[in-house]
């Protein structure tokens, strides 16, 4: 795989929120609590990547780099979060970015940072080097 400064940024988006925790392993909602915020978190990505003005159309492979603004030094585990995004990759899939949020459709990449403020999360989607 290519590193991301080969590839061409197409998408870059922030959602002032973590993803939805009803969508952790560990949480134990109801699941009409879980479709409401799924549909929540699904809107906001999609107003975003309407709002950014997106026109490339579906990408081939992509990288798609999420990272995690964390407003706190609570302790948190990788795959709890990496599984809070699924409305946020589907919603990618939704907009046309993304053909599947199969695993041979897009090469993820996660990070976090200090968000002292408030929680963040930024998606970027970066095509493969052309």
């Amino acid at each position: 795989m290519s590193s991301l400064s080969e590839n061409r940024l197409v998408l870059s988006i922030s959602i002032p929120a973590l993803p939805p925790a009803e969508f952790s392993g560990n949480s134990r909602v109801h699941f009409y609590k879980r479709h409401a915020a799924g549909l929540v978190a699904r809107a906001e990505v999609l107003a975003a990547v309407n709002e950014y003005g997106y026109k490339d159309g579906v990408q081939d492979g992509p990288v798609v780099e999420i990272r995690w603004g964390l407003p706190t030094k609570v302790r948190r585990d990788w795959d709890n979060l990496i599984a809070r995004t699924k409305p946020y990759i589907d919603s990618l899939v939704d907009a046309g970015v993304l053909r599947d949020d199969s695993i041979r459709d897009y090469q993820p990449k996660y990070g976090w940072f200090d968000s002292p403020r408030k929680p963040l999360t930024e998606i970027r989607v970066y095509a493969q080097g052309e």
